[in-house]
């Protein structure tokens, strides 16, 4: 991979990661969030897969993302409890 294509994929991972993150926070408990989330990764994994990716990737790809979704999600239910960025 490239550095151009590598730094592109990880913008659209963040961005990605960060939309579905405020969506996710959004949601009024953690069963629908967690819910919400695994309905993200099943849906990348079948998208990569329909593009051509093989299945142990599109599992990874999606790993990455929702993973960074709920690091991202995490952050923004502590600042809205009103606990300092980074400890939550």
């Amino acid at each position: 991979m490239t550095d151009d294509f590598t730094d592109n994929l990880t913008n659209k991972i963040v961005a990605w990661a960060t939309e579905t993150a405020r969506y996710a926070a959004a949601l009024p408990s953690r069963e629908r969030r967690d819910f919400y989330l695994s309905e993200r990764h099943r849906e990348l994994v079948t998208g990569a897969m329909a593009e051509g990716t093989a299945e142990p990737d599109a599992v990874a790809l999606a790993d990455a993302c929702v993973n960074a979704a709920r690091r991202i999600m995490t952050e923004f239910l502590a600042h809205r409890a009103g606990v300092p960025q980074g400890r939550a």
